[in-house]
């Protein structure tokens, strides 16, 4: 459990003071910049760059690759910048024939974004080997935390130095150089940080690599065929999964039912309400999803059921559960009663004049499932062999498209809404899917659905702040003024230490944790 969590604090940490960076240009960005521009940029464009990288990084930082030879798992890790680069190819094309939009974005600030997502391909062999390695004794997580943080921070501090320093640049173009700008430094911090740690021998994980070129593909050792097999079961598998997570975004770029402004409207509503998923829930994600890769072996004896090891998988799976179910419930008690207030903070009237307020509230629910479903996702995938995965795919082929059919549907009735409803829909059913897979690989050992709910107390807790900020909101947030909306954050405040202290104190699972962060510390 030490490593895991102590990968995760790395993890955790790097990436919240990235993301709240982030959110503050977001809040000047979304005053300054033209309505219709952020919703090409931030939803069409961006689906093209993301489902890039998604494509990319998912099999090989999910797939059974680690395996005997060293070299050989390096020269699968290489397969990345091939990967992305024919998936541009393919991106393009079909971005050029079918969105609605392909004629008002010039090939400059089009390609900019799939060539960014190429060059940052080229760093992840080091992100995976961060990953891979990183969670068996924690030594890389703040390495891969301050990528991450690199990544997501730089571009937009790019656009916000620009729109100053370069004021009558057209916007588009703006976001294309940032691009460049954010990949190319992601780049050069992967390569220059670990040139330095092999030269160096400061880390552990990389004795095994006697010079910086050891890190690099070396054709004449060859690739493991098991490995590349693996590979491209999961990058089929991966293709269903993009569909599934950017639904929204696809029905958007490729149909005409909303206008750019209510893309950027839905985009921005999103980035807010997805805070907590991608600060706090996706890095949760991606160590869980190294440490269940890692440590459950088809050819080890996790299998027999009866190691240490295999107590401490059900162990940290039950601990983790219980942990993002509970962030979960928080974020939803606090998301409806201050969602029109982050609103009106966060988007102006852009966002509050456009059913912003409604969009938030709806997208506290969906935290809660996503966070239950990415660790029991990250698990399930992680116990399946390539034929088990083979016919997962053919459970996500079905509901992506369910899923892309219900999105379109709920749209043309409820508009943007419409959209994270489908989420909370699919990722139920994933969930129920998911749960039915560890319960066949861990038997009767299976740990109760229930552990992802709050204890008694605490839900008794979580009821009454409800209770108090609803009640603070119909007072204080419907009413004008500063010192109305202070008192209303005030009110929520003292709820949230008070859930915060007791769950601290009387809830063994987060005491179990905060036992272990501090121990580690004082060693």
């Amino acid at each position: 459990m030490t490593s895991l969590f102590s990968s995760l604090a790395h993890n955790l940490g790097g990436q919240l003071i990235a993301r709240t960076l982030s959110f503050v240009i977001n809040m000047y960005l979304l005053r300054r910049i033209d309505n219709d521009v952020l919703g090409l940029v931030n939803v069409r464009l961006t689906l093209l760059y993301s489902s890039i990288l998604f494509l990319t990084r998912e099999p090989l930082r999910k797939a059974a690759i680690q395996r005997g030879s060293l070299p050989k798992f390096i020269n699968i890790l290489w397969l990345s910048p091939l990967i992305s680069t024919v998936l541009s190819v393919i991106g393009i094309y079909f971005w050029c024939t079918f969105s609605s939009t392909s004629d008002d974005v010039s090939w400059n600030v089009l390609l900019s974004f799939p060539i960014s997502a190429i060059i940052e391909s080229i760093a992840e062999p080091f992100s995976v080997i961060s990953l891979r390695l990183e969670a068996t004794s924690g030594s890389l997580g703040q390495h891969f935390a301050i990528g991450q943080g690199i990544l997501i921070c730089v571009k937009r501090i790019f656009v916000l130095a620009g729109l100053f320093i370069f004021p009558q640049m057209y916007h588009l173009d703006l976001f294309a150089y940032s691009q460049y700008f954010g990949a190319i430094t992601y780049l050069l911090f992967n390569f220059i940080a670990f040139y330095f740690y092999v030269q160096k021998k400061s880390i552990p994980e990389l004795q095994e690599f006697s010079n910086f070129s050891d890190l690099f593909p070396k054709i004449e050792e060859g690739i493991d065929r098991d490995s590349v097999n693996a590979v491209f079961t999961l990058f089929a598998h991966s293709i269903l999964k993009q569909l599934l997570t950017d639904g929204s975004s696809y029905v958007m770029t490729f149909t005409e039912l909303l206008t750019l402004k209510q893309q950027a409207v839905y985009d921005a509503v999103e980035r807010l309400g997805s805070i907590v998923v991608r600060t706090v829930l996706s890095p949760i994600d991606e160590n869980c999803n190294a440490y269940f890769s890692n440590t459950i072996r088809k050819e080890s004896g996790v299998f027999n059921r009866n190691t240490d090891n295999h107590d401490e998988l059900i162990k940290n799976l039950t601990t983790i559960l219980h942990v993002v179910g509970v962030i979960g419930f928080v974020a939803c008690v606090f998301g409806i009663p201050y969602s029109s207030t982050a609103i009106g903070v966060y988007g102006g009237s852009l966002l509050s004049d456009n059913g912003g307020a409604l969009l938030l509230s709806l997208y506290s629910g969906y935290i809660l499932v996503t966070a239950i479903n990415g660790i029991t996702e990250g698990f399930a995938m992680a116990s399946m062999n390539n034929y088990e995965i083979y016919t997962h795919g053919k459970f996500l082929f079905v509901t992506s498209a369910l899923h892309l059919f219900i999105n379109y549907v709920l749209c043309v009735y409820i508009n943007s809404a419409g959209f994270i409803v489908a989420n909370i829909i699919n990722m139920t059913i994933r969930i129920i899917y998911n749960w039915r897979r560890i319960k066949e690989y861990l038997g009767e050992r299976t740990p109760s659905f229930t552990t992802v709910f709050p204890t008694f107390a605490t839900s008794m807790f979580l009821g009454a702040s409800l209770f108090a900020t609803s009640f603070s909101y119909l007072i204080f947030a419907t009413t004008p003024g500063m010192s109305h909306i202070l008192s209303h954050v005030a009110i929520g405040a003292v709820c949230f230490g008070l859930i915060a202290q007791h769950t601290i104190q009387h809830d063994s699972v987060f005491a179990g944790v905060i036992n272990t962060f501090m121990r580690e510390h004082q060693e």
